[in-house]
């Protein structure tokens, strides 16, 4: 019978570096064809808000998955997640899910240890909403981090997430007047904003950089892509089909002109896996994609399904 957990229940289960480790182990299946990857997509209310579907399976490891939850305005947090076995077709479970800003850190941290210089101190940040402080302690947990600059459009909220983070991280984290001084001599730039134009000119780029971008994929333009001398992306299905088509998507449009095309960008298996390597010299630039959940949610699942079997948590359900 499927296992109900709840959200007391899973939420002591998962930390980020186990949430690193259970992400690398996907992109490994991903490397192999294991993987079944679906784009995640939104079913729209009248009311205002979205209902948002995010799915996959790990076919190596025999589970398929989807989270779903109300986004938007509707509670993002409100995330469930039912876990089925790939094989049989079977129910294992149905979960509560608060790792969304867990999964995305963990991808990010992931793509830093294998494309950011080992000797990268200094972190630039666009964006202090909901995923930004996760994004840091990800990053934190791979890097030895002196300085971190962000910069967001409020000043005060800027302000706020700034002497939050810096007190519970340990290093100093300061407000930036704009994007140039989050860009420009830091040794890697995180974005996470909701933005329709490119946060930055490629211009503010500079050798050795590493940039990963985890919000809209309008938030950097397509000059800053072909700057960069190596582009890796979470899942290419994600990329090609990004449920919000009305929203700039600047991987398409290169795609289409010719100058940028898919068989020239890399998914973060091929890097895990070592067929490609996530940084050839010193000074590359390097940019990572994080594409939004999918199989990496499924893994996170199956994982706390396991721990939550073995600790003996959660309440056996017959439909």
């Amino acid at each position: 019978m499927p296992l109900l957990l709840t959200r007391e229940e899973v939420r002591p289960l998962l930390d980020l570096a186990k949430a690193v480790e259970l992400t690398e182990a996907a992109f490994h299946e991903q490397a192999n064809g294991d993987v079944v990857p679906h784009a995640p997509y939104h079913i729209p209310f009248k009311t205002g808000g979205v209902l948002r579907v995010v799915s996959g399976a790990l076919l190596g490891s025999r589970r398929a998955g989807v989270r779903l939850g109300p986004a938007q305005g509707l509670g993002g947090d409100r995330m469930y997640a039912l876990l089925f076995d790939s094989v049989t077709g079977d129910l294992l479970s149905v979960m509560s899910y608060p790792f969304g800003t867990l999964r995305t850190a963990a991808h990010v941290a992931l793509a830093a240890r294998h494309m950011a210089r080992a000797d990268a101190q200094t972190v630039g940040l666009l964006g202090s909403g909901r995923n930004a402080f996760g994004l840091l302690e990800g990053i934190l947990l791979m890097r030895k981090i002196t300085r971190v600059t962000v910069f967001s459009r409020d000043p005060e909220r800027r302000k706020a997430f700034c002497a939050r983070a810096t007190e519970k991280l340990t290093v100093d984290v300061v407000p930036a007047d704009g994007p140039e001084q989050a860009v420009r001599a830091n040794d890697l730039v995180l974005t996470a904003t909701n933005s329709l134009a490119g946060l930055f000119p490629a211009e503010y780029l500079e050798p050795g950089m590493h940039v990963s971008s985890m919000g809209k994929p309008s938030e950097l333009g397509p000059d800053v892509y072909l700057k960069a001398d190596r582009v890796v992306v979470g899942c290419k299905e994600h990329e090609r089909n990004y449920f919000d088509r009305a929203a700039p998507l600047p991987l398409e449009t290169l795609d289409k002109s010719g100058k940028l095309r898919w068989e020239q960008i890399h998914e973060m298996g091929d890097v895990v896996s070592g067929r490609i390597k996530g940084r050839e010299k010193r000074e590359e630039i390097t940019l990572f994609r994080e594409s939004q959940g999918g199989f990496g949610d499924v893994a996170f699942a199956a994982w706390i399904y396991d721990e939550a079997k073995r600790r003996g948590l959660g309440k056996e359900i017959a439909f």
